[in-house]
């Protein structure tokens, strides 16, 4: 977080927001506007070994070769109090991939036919605007925002927000959202429609209640988040941490329930008709950390009720327990799964980090399986407090004779 006093953009942001409520002057506003978000670069490289297309029991397979792809994203919000009690925030984003190698590929722009990535709507694009009030310890935000859910990743939309904690140590949440955000890290990356008339799940408005709470040792939440004709999502999370000597000890399971609303939903990608049914999530994780060394075992079970497909998570993996970077998806799956991962790693003076993930997994689809396991090396060096480098390299091994895959990443990132 970053006092700005004289920058053009706190100017242009503070500007913008003096006007919503103009009790504050230009000149008072620039004194209390926050800068937060980042800047990061990534180069991707992914690689399969036989190119063919299909659904297996781990996320749907795409045909390709190899891709590599430079990624160039940043998040930039201004914060400003507006007087005692209102403040407004305005939030900008540029996200662009270009193809490597390919002049055609090269998608830096702004302007006409121009989408941008994640469904935003371009290029760079203002992500979020909302005005906040607070009273005491009740906090209200409304307007374009990030969700912030447990079922949610960074997905934004349009609605209103309410957080309370006037009881000590917990926060109690309500919130409801239209206007969502399509984007690429729901389901499979294809727009999804209710049954065959055309409604986007997108366009439907989501509900969820929550209450956040730590009470030293113990840390918790508890979630229900309902999207309108389309599912209720159910999610319950406690962590507990303790030390021995110098070693951190923690202990976290969570159990979440999908619940359906729909019967069917329509994959415009694929062209096909998906049943739907409900599901469970249950998942435990051990994690040590101590005299440089870290690591974790883990342990989810995925079960669908029926042979339709389901999720446990709207966009992306949420706050659930995951390990590894691909082989996992908890947005859609069609079928029962017994997964277990063990991560482990060394910091070198505070510095340097070098770390491993196994990921297991057999799932089980009308009485056949499917084994599947993905590893990952990764080297993460903390440059300075915002100044970090990372890569990994992740492979995929499949038994069902669909495609395995190769995952190479570097990125670079900046903290404001």
């Amino acid at each position: 977080m970053k006092l700005v006093k004289l920058s053009l953009a706190a100017i242009v942001a503070a500007g913008a927001l003096a006007s919503v409520a103009s009790a504050v002057s230009l000149e008072e506003a620039i004194k209390n506007v926050e800068v937060t978000g980042y800047a990061r670069y990534r180069f991707d490289s992914k690689s399969n070994t036989t190119g063919r297309t299909g659904t297996t029991g781990f996320g749907t397979v795409e045909e390709a070769d190899t891709t590599n792809t430079h990624r160039f994203t940043s998040d930039i919000d201004f914060k400003a109090a507006l007087d005692d009690r209102f403040f407004g925030v305005i939030g900008f984003r540029y996200d662009s991939i270009d193809y490597s190698g390919e002049r055609s590929g090269a998608r830096t722009m702004v302007g006409v036919d121009d989408w941008g990535e994640d469904n935003f709507g371009q290029t760079f694009n203002v992500r979020q605007f909302y005005l906040g009030y607070t009273a005491g310890n009740t906090t209200i935000t409304a307007g374009r925002q990030v969700l912030g859910t447990f079922f949610t990743d960074d997905m934004v939309g349009t609605g209103i927000k309410l957080l309370n904690s006037d009881i000590s140590g917990l926060t109690l949440v309500g919130m409801a959202f239209d206007n969502l955000q399509e984007d690429v890290d729901i389901g499979i990356g294809h727009p999804l429609y209710l049954g065959y008339n055309g409604e986007d799940v997108t366009d439907r408005n989501l509900y969820g209640v929550a209450a956040i709470g730590s009470y030293d040792p113990v840390s918790f939440q508890l979630w229900y988040g309902a999207l309108d004709s389309v599912a209720q999502l159910y999610a319950a999370d406690v962590t507990v941490g303790a030390s021995l000597g110098d070693v951190d000890l923690s202990l976290q399971a969570q159990a979440a329930a999908s619940s359906m609303w729909a019967n069917t939903m329509f994959n415009a990608g694929m062209g096909e008709n998906y049943r739907l049914d409900d599901a469970t999530f249950l998942a435990v994780e051990l994690g040590a950390k101590g005299f440089g060394f870290d690591g974790s075992v883990g342990y989810v079970n995925l079960n669908t009720q029926g042979d339709g497909i389901s999720l446990i998570s709207f966009e992306d993996q949420g706050g659930f327990i995951t390990a590894g970077e691909d082989l996992l998806d908890y947005t859609i799956f069609n079928y029962d799964a017994n997964i277990y991962f063990v991560t482990a790693g060394y910091t070198f003076a505070d510095k340097v980090r070098v770390g491993a993930d196994y990921v297991g997994a057999r799932a089980e689809q009308r009485g056949n399986y499917a084994d599947a396991y993905e590893a990952v090396a990764r080297v993460d060096y903390k440059y300075s407090k915002k100044l970090n480098f990372k890569a990994w390299y992740s492979y995929i091994d499949r038994d069902n004779t669909l495609k395995d895959d190769k995952h190479l990443r570097f990125e670079a990132r900046y903290n404001f």
